[in-house]
């Protein structure tokens, strides 16, 4: 495996420690030599959808320029689901890990694009012919991104989800992050939630919200950086496909 060594100097320095995977992804970061980047992250706003119960984007702002304070400073109010976000096992098992537990490089992950479309749910058949390796994210496209579904103002619960038979299956092939293009990656109204307890007990991290109406198919790195919240079982995130 090629490493970046000054990279690698840089953190040993530092007193940090990053694996050899972490560094050498990092380390061709810092080079930005990137023929194709997809930011998958939808805007925050008052004008976006909101899951049921959840709370909206509320914006306080406490000192602005143009009624003659020296700086513009703003107050955010919001849930830790809020938009593109990433769920932690904390979110449905109290003895779970939080997603300030998880090191960075955890959210530096070779990823697969894959369109289900025609299909009201994600099922078992639609990663039987994938070549995923075992650490890897997965990441689907479905009739949300071709109906434009987080693109619009209010929330609409017909959206396609994930099958528990499918999220099984994520877990036997040793995924590390399943990803899709809508607010849950749960039928909507199923109150036992076994999709996201099936992936989190297992240690999957589930990224919800993802904008990929613009991404083709194929392999890519996934970038996705939740804020660092103590004991957060969710938290927004920075989410960017590069290759």
């Amino acid at each position: 495996m090629r490493m970046n060594l000054s990279f690698h100097k840089l953190f040993f320095c530092r007193g940090l420690y990053i694996s050899p995977i972490g560094i050498t992804i990092l380390g061709e970061l810092m080079g930005l030599v990137f023929k194709e980047v997809y930011d998958i992250t939808i805007l925050i706003s008052e004008n976006m959808p909101i899951y049921p119960g959840d709370m909206p984007f509320s914006r306080q702002k406490i000192s602005k320029i143009v009624t003659g304070q020296p700086y513009n400073l703003s107050a955010f109010r919001f849930g830790a689901h809020i938009g593109t976000h990433l769920d932690a096992p904390t979110h449905f098992f109290d003895y779970g890990k939080s997603l300030d537990q998880y090191p960075a490089e955890r959210f530096f992950l070779q990823t697969s694009v894959v369109s289900v479309l025609e299909s009201e749910r994600i099922e078992p058949q639609d990663l039987s012919e994938l070549n995923i390796r075992r650490g890897e994210a997965v990441l689907f496209r479905t009739e949300n991104s071709r109906r434009s579904l987080l693109r619009r103002d209010l929330f609409l619960d017909d959206f396609v989800y994930m099958s528990n038979e499918a999220a099984e299956l994520c877990v036997q092939i040793g995924v590390s992050l399943v990803g899709i293009d809508y607010l849950s990656i749960e039928k909507y109204g199923e109150k036992s939630a076994p999709v996201h307890s099936t992936l989190l007990a297992n240690d999957v991290l589930i990224l919800e919200g993802i904008d990929l109406i613009d991404v083709p198919d194929g392999r890519f790195t996934l970038i996705c950086l939740p804020l660092k919240i103590e004991d957060s079982e969710g938290a927004p995130a920075r989410a960017i496909l590069v290759r």
